[in-house]
């Protein structure tokens, strides 16, 4: 764990749309440090900042960090940033690097773990404060679960399957909440979660988003068929709005007593066990 943090403060990313360099190096404020907890809502997701102030992982928290960088004075006010420019500055922050930071980097279905990337608030920045962070959060419904401990630990107590992103029927583009797969009558489960378009990449269109996200989601679809003659899946497609604001992945369901028949089926057949012949009497 120790070798993953400190080989990520050590990454450095330009930050493209306002000609300056983005170092990453160890936290110099104490509120932006590897390790730390917070509380805060669901509502923080997608915001710039936040002001919840460190807490002890000991005490119920919703939030941990788990990477930091530094921005370059040129970087200017987060909050005026542009969207482009803060997607750059949390570009470390991937799927794949925030499941290694949690104990699970194998892991390939998504989880309802998210990452958040935050910058100072006006008066951080105007005390000098430069970093950018990017924090860990485990959504539960539509809200974000409170655990004590740290996340790691937590994932080590828990059950994968427990992790695993289900909705509690249709998926819905505005209320998409995640829950843990339970009831395999009404539950979907998210099969993948994939980005169409980088930091700087413009929006295609909605036709094109539309086709493009229909063949993705169609092809894993049937991966999870489990043998049904016409197997469902849904799709929730990143908008114009969206994309701008940075969220540009294509996520795809399919039923979740689909995705458990598709999974009984792969399970290896059980061998079985030879009966011995039975053992003729003896000849007088």
């Amino acid at each position: 764990m120790s070798t993953l943090r400190s080989g990520l403060s050590l990454l450095a990313v330009a930050s493209i749309g306002l000609g300056s360099v983005l170092v990453m190096a160890p936290a110099a404020s104490a509120v932006a440090a590897v390790g730390s907890c917070y509380e805060y809502p669901l509502g923080t997701v997608g915001k710039v900042a936040s002001a919840a102030p460190v807490i002890g992982c000991e005490s119920p928290h919703t939030a941990e960090t788990w990477w930091v960088g530094a921005l370059a004075p040129a970087f200017g006010l987060p909050s005026k940033a542009s969207h482009a420019a803060r997607l750059q500055a949390g570009r470390p922050c991937t799927t794949k690097a925030m499941n290694t930071y949690l104990g699970m980097p194998d892991r390939k279905l998504p989880s309802r773990y998210r990452n958040v990337v935050l910058f100072p608030t006006d008066a951080q920045w105007n005390a000098g404060e430069r970093w950018v962070r990017c924090d860990v959060v485990l959504q539960s419904g539509l809200r974000l679960q409170q655990t004590t401990g740290t996340a790691a630990s937590f994932v080590a107590t828990v059950p994968q399957d427990r992790l695993t992103f289900c909705t509690p029927g249709t998926p819905s583009a505005r209320r998409t909440a995640a829950v843990p797969c339970t009831n395999p009558k009404k539950n979907w489960i998210k099969v993948l979660d994939k980005e169409l378009g980088g930091p700087n990449s413009r929006f295609p269109g909605t036709s094109t988003v539309l086709r493009r996200s229909a063949v993705i989601c169609q092809k894993i679809a049937k991966q999870y068929d489990g043998k049904i003659p016409y197997p469902g899946w849904w799709r929730i497609n990143p908008t114009q709005h969206g994309w701008n604001l940075g969220k540009r992945s294509v996520q795809c369901f399919v039923p979740y007593d689909q995705y458990l028949k598709e999974l009984a089926q792969r399970a290896p057949k059980p061998v079985p066990t030879p009966v011995p012949a039975p053992t003729p009497p003896p000849t007088v």
